[in-house]
């Protein structure tokens, strides 16, 4: 039996394409020895792959199955939904004022998948005297060894790969200051704490960088803000951040068949491993952000009892609307078995993803607690990609800002 796509399912359930740690703005820096604490919950969806041609897909294609030497008993067909729910922290530490570090922890409390599988019969068969039905299949399957694949509910509290990263705020040269720009650079790599699926369920999903198609193992972004100022105020910001994702190879085990005997015995003809280049990204981000609503501004332990420093703070609500457009690079496999690869290649050609995000902060230091509770949705199904899969993402969470000495 054909099952590149079926395996597709423990591989890259593609969360949206954004740089995991949540810098405030694209160039913002926390003062020195100013912290930031982070805490978020996020609940991530998939379940369309966007074909080469821009069309939506369901995330599995379907399988013909055909009697030996007969005609078509039916086709399998399956339309998955995979949904990721996060634990993300984050801490942000100002070494100098134009330099911050920072690391994020993304611990995921629960993956579910469920195939959603069905059957369309094929050719009458005369030995049956009707059609083949999914019963029948998934009985003979059965009688083979071969269990028909149920959903997934796992990784239960299991980090993903953390990550620690580093942004400076370029000078203020002339050039900049006549423009009225703001310049920044960042770079952050992620530690790999995450976990492979199991080889040997056919319906499983990780959490590495690979599996989950958020960030990169390294990153280096250049981004630039024009901030427009009323009446002394920040009202709105125009921003842009391009940045490249690296992947670095990967190693995995080959299904060997030990649970599913039909449809993942690869190990024979594969090899005990096989690996992986998951082809990198290129990407722009471009942002508005719109500060409707100032609030009361007062003078407090915040901003150590003056108002002129509180009225520097940032206005109570903050609005932003953003587009990224990535381009995915094209994955490549290599194991024992040419063939094998090219199934797998074919699923994961190049192609790229477009991210709509849609964010609100409110922001209360001007009324003197030092607090921000923001909500955040993200969105790969508005806007068409090619040969990635989409994803829908809701945020929410609180930060804390602190400064010890």
């Amino acid at each position: 039996m054909r099952t590149p796509e079926l395996r597709g399912l423990g591989l890259a359930c593609a969360l949206a394409c954004m740089p995991w740690l949540a810098w405030a703005g694209n160039t913002t820096t926390l003062p020195a020895g100013a912290f930031l604490l982070d805490q978020s919950w996020i609940e991530a969806d998939t379940s369309v792959q966007w074909s080469n041609d821009r069309k939506p897909l369901t995330l599995l294609q379907g399988i013909d199955r055909y009697e030996p030497g007969g005609g078509l008993q039916g086709t399998i067909t399956a339309a998955p939904f995979v949904r990721y729910r996060f634990l993300a922290s984050q801490v942000f530490l100002g070494l100098t004022d134009r330099l911050t570090a920072a690391i994020g922890v993304p611990l995921v409390t629960s993956t579910t998948i469920a195939p959603n599988f069905g059957w369309v019969p094929g050719d009458y068969q005369s030995s049956l005297g009707r059609k083949y039905s999914e019963d029948d299949f998934w009985q003979w399957a059965k009688s083979m060894g071969q269990p028909k694949p149920g959903a997934f509910d796992g990784n239960h509290y299991t980090l993903a790969d953390i990550v620690l990263g580093v942004r400076y705020r370029l000078p203020d040269v002339e050039f900049l200051k006549v423009l009225g720009v703001q310049a920044a650079v960042a770079t952050q790599v992620a530690i790999p704490t995450g976990v492979n699926p199991d080889p040997e369920n056919l319906v499983a999903a990780g959490t590495t960088v690979w599996e989950l198609n958020n960030y990169g193992d390294a990153e280096l972004h250049l981004a630039l803000d024009r901030p427009i100022k009323v009446d002394g105020v920040q009202r709105f910001n125009f921003g842009i951040d391009a940045w490249y994702s690296w992947f670095r190879t990967r190693e995995y085990v080959t299904p060997r068949g030990t649970t599913s005997p039909l449809l993942l015995t690869y190990a024979p003809y594969v090899g005990e491993t096989y690996k992986v280049d998951p082809g990198d990204f290129l990407a722009v981000m471009a942002l508005l952000e719109v500060a409707p609503l100032l609030g009361p501004t007062w003078a407090t332990f915040a901003s150590g009892h003056s108002l002129e420093k509180a009225n520097t703070f940032p206005p109570l609500l903050n609005l932003t609307l953003g587009h990224s457009y990535t381009h995915v690079g094209q994955s490549r496999f290599y194991s024992q078995s040419a063939v094998w690869n090219w199934d797998r290649e074919k699923v994961w050609k190049a192609g790229d993803k477009n991210t709509v995000r849609l964010s609100a902060d409110v922001s209360l230091l001007r009324m003197g607690l030092p607090l921000q509770l923001y909500a955040q949705y993200r969105n790969q199904e508005w806007v068409p990609g090619r040969n990635t899969r989409a994803s829908n993402i809701f945020q929410c969470g609180v930060r804390l800002i602190a400064k010890f000495w």
